[in-house]
């Protein structure tokens, strides 16, 4: 009798098996991760963004003047550093960020009032995505 090493067939396409069973449920656990990372951003640079403006306006007396175009893709980052030199979003790939000043807040016109955007950029995770903050702290998200 000769005392063979090694694996049979039948271990080996076991063993396959369960690394597909776990793959198909890791694998959309880690994508559903990195939408929520992305949105987590979001959040985290409307909040800098609205204490941004507070201070601005605890400074000068009135909020910034509106920046960028307000839709995906729009990367109004440089134009919203030049105005608020302490926002620092990250990367920037994921979404677009705008700031809009003077808006209607349910039903009524705000003045002095301003609404900060993040849209989330084609491509990404989080395209269509669409979140909001304003000068009385309503957030959209």
């Amino acid at each position: 009798m000769h005392n063979k090493k090694g694996f049979t067939l039948t271990e080996l396409i076991i063993v396959v098996a369960i690394i597909g069973i776990l793959a198909a449920i890791a694998v959309p656990s880690y994508l559903g991760q990195q939408k929520r990372a992305a949105r987590a951003e979001a959040y985290t640079n409307l909040e800098s963004l609205r204490l941004l403006e507070e201070q601005f306006m605890a400074e000068n007396s009135a909020y910034t003047a509106s920046v960028g175009t307000c839709s995906a893709g729009n990367d109004n980052i440089t134009a919203i550093q030049a105005l608020l030199p302490g926002f620092q979003p990250g990367s920037g790939l994921n979404f677009s960020y705008c700031i809009e000043q003077n808006i209607v807040l349910a039903g009524t016109a705000q003045t002095p009032c301003f609404r900060a955007s993040a849209f989330g950029n084609s491509g990404t995770r989080v395209s269509g995505d669409t979140f909001r903050i304003d000068c009385t702290n309503n957030k959209n998200y």
